[in-house]
């Protein structure tokens, strides 16, 4: 299974740079397959994409037949010849790599862009938000959505930083980081101490209403505010 993530994740990434190469300027620098260190661990993201406007983090998804799902729920369900199939919701993935980068680069969480986009011959059968996008590079969807932010956000140096962080991550990246990240993914999910949602830890607290009410909830609030009852 880990193998057969990788194989998708690297050709994607093949379709994403010689697309990009054709339609972007000299004022987006891309970063593929960018995997960083951070206080709660790695994470591994699909494109990064640095600009005055903004940091674009790009989580792609090959997947055929229908797709139904909506921003809150946990898992998105793939139907292909009345054959169902979950998998993890793209956001709450995505939202995670997000967070991991404002960390990574020292950059304000507003300032990172989160754009979904599903390869292949798929139809969603849900609504959903304009920054999940079906077939989006190869029918200018993406560029569309990318170039109609225009709120400068980044400064020069913030730009040349972030880029520069970025650099030396790659380099530190060997032929193995991607089975190395799904296995610390896999233990990461296996110990229930983690926030499904931004990766962060959960701990134990208090409702302040009722103080015979005990919950875990994930250490980055107020940032992130997920809670698990006990």
């Amino acid at each position: 299974m880990g193998l057969e993530a990788i194989f998708k994740g690297w050709t994607g990434e093949l379709k994403t740079k010689f697309i990009n190469s054709l339609f972007l300027d000299d004022d987006y620098r891309i970063f593929n397959n960018v995997r960083i260190q951070t206080t709660h661990g790695s994470s591994q993201i699909d494109h990064v994409i640095v600009s005055k406007y903004g940091i674009f983090a790009v989580e792609t998804k090959d997947k055929t037949g229908w797709i139904y799902g909506s921003v809150n729920q946990d898992h998105w369900t793939q139907v292909i010849f009345n054959k169902k199939y979950q998998f993890q919701n793209p956001l709450r993935q995505n939202y995670s790599h997000t967070m991991g980068h404002s960390e990574f680069l020292g950059i304000k969480h507003n300032k990172i862009h989160s754009l979904v986009i599903f390869w292949g011959d798929c139809e969603f059968k849900s609504p959903m938000p304009d920054n999940v996008l079906k077939g989006g590079i190869i029918n200018g969807t993406f560029y569309k959505y990318i170039q109609n932010k225009k709120a400068i956000l980044l400064s020069s140096d913030e730009i040349s930083k972030a880029c520069e962080y970025l650099v030396k991550a790659k380099e530190k990246q060997g032929f193995l980081s991607g089975w190395e990240h799904i296995h610390e993914l896999k233990l990461r999910h296996d110990n229930s101490t983690t926030c499904p949602k931004c990766g962060g830890f959960l701990v134990k607290r208090v409702s302040n209403r009722d103080k015979t009410n005990n919950f875990l909830g994930c250490s980055n609030y107020p940032r992130c505010k997920y809670t698990q009852d006990l």
